[in-house]
């Protein structure tokens, strides 16, 4: 099945048909003909480690929905490790962004064959802001689901964090 998704990740990447559009920093980005991605990168990451093997990586990340108020950005990935062979990892996340007030809400998950899936997501909401201060409401859940140990037990917290910038 993770060849199929990495196969098609992959596909997708190099026959679609895209407009490269470059911004005033020299940072290359690609339009796809929906027009529901502004901005949108597929990247292939190769890494050589030791004795011989490798990792490869294939990521699609691009903004999903943008306007005055709303920012909402999404990607998938899929890696596989090779000599020593390893597990296909494949996953993905979304994350929601309230521009006026810079709060967030990040969802993800990974799931590596026989290992089990990971989920987490993770939240920001400005309480007060004033100047170069600001109070934030911060939040985040993980848990650990299947695999050879079972499901975990859920990690979280919550709580307030004050930033000032000097």
């Amino acid at each position: 099945m993770y060849k199929q998704i990495v196969f098609a990740l992959f596909s997708f990447a190099l026959v679609s048909s895209f407009e490269i559009v470059q911004d005033e920093e020299g940072q290359e980005y690609y339009l796809l003909p929906l027009h529901r991605a502004r901005r949108a990168s597929t990247n292939v990451d190769i890494q050589k480690s030791g004795g011989g093997g490798a990792s490869v990586t294939l990521d699609h990340k691009g903004t999903i929905f943008e306007n005055d108020n709303h920012r909402v950005d999404g990607g998938a990935f899929a890696s596989k490790q090779f000599k020593p062979n390893g597990p296909p990892t494949v996953g993905g996340n979304l994350q929601y962004t309230h521009i006026p007030s810079s709060s967030s809400l990040n969802l993800g998950a990974s799931h590596t064959k026989h290992l089990g899936t990971d989920f987490s997501t993770s939240g920001t909401a400005n309480l007060w802001q004033k100047g170069n201060s600001r109070l934030d409401a911060v939040g985040s859940y993980s848990r650990h689901f299947n695999g050879p140990f079972g499901t975990g037990r859920p990690d979280y917290y919550g709580g307030l964090q004050f930033t000032h910038r000097f």
